[in-house]
């Protein structure tokens, strides 16, 4: 649920380098749909002194929602990125084409070679600054592309379709991959 009750009080909070709404995962509160088109004008905003956090939570916040295929908060993503589009600040304009071929994947099918996975696992599961593994899932007919660290994330791309599928923390077994394969081809 989106933190602030008015866009009043999300300028009072953005304008406030010291102010913290809660001490740990605050960015998760921002995690809202409702909040895309402030965070989209503060992280636009030159002089907002939370421009590069905002920022920061929309990116990581597009990308938990392609990733996990959260559907119903795809029309605010939608949304927030057409309003970004026009913008006159470069990242905010690259934000909103990162969500674009996010949404690219979800609709165009296409064989997915190895530097389209990379790309696909940089976008959905890393973020610019991640560690990630990509190789062939057992019986080749997926990538597997991992983020390491001590709570990992695995993305299996279909190569033939480039449908995509996240699960944590476990790989998926051979059986999961199989059914995963049937509905890609």
């Amino acid at each position: 649920m989106w933190p602030f009750a008015d866009e009043e009080s999300f300028w009072a909070w953005a304008a406030d380098t010291d102010a913290e709404l809660m001490e740990q995962d605050e960015d998760l509160l921002l995690h809202d749909p409702a909040g895309l088109p402030l965070l989209v004008t503060a992280a636009a905003d030159a002089e907002c002194p939370k421009r590069s956090y905002c920022a920061w939570v929309l990116h990581d916040y597009s990308r938990r929602i392609m990733g996990w295929q959260v559907a119903q908060e795809y029309s605010a993503l939608r949304a927030a990125a057409d309003l970004a589009s026009s913008s006159g600040d470069v990242w905010v304009r690259w934000w909103s084409e990162y969500v674009g071929r996010m949404f690219s994947y979800l609709t165009d099918v296409r064989p997915v070679n190895r530097a389209a996975a990379e790309r696909m696992a940089t976008d959905l599961l890393a973020g610019p600054a991640g560690n990630l593994v990509i190789q062939l899932a057992a019986g080749q007919m997926h990538w597997q592309c991992a983020e390491s660290g001590h709570y990992p994330s695995y993305l299996y791309i279909n190569r033939r379709s480039g449908e995509y599928r996240m699960t944590r923390p476990h790989p998926l077994s051979r059986q999961e991959l199989g059914a995963l394969y049937r509905r890609g081809s």
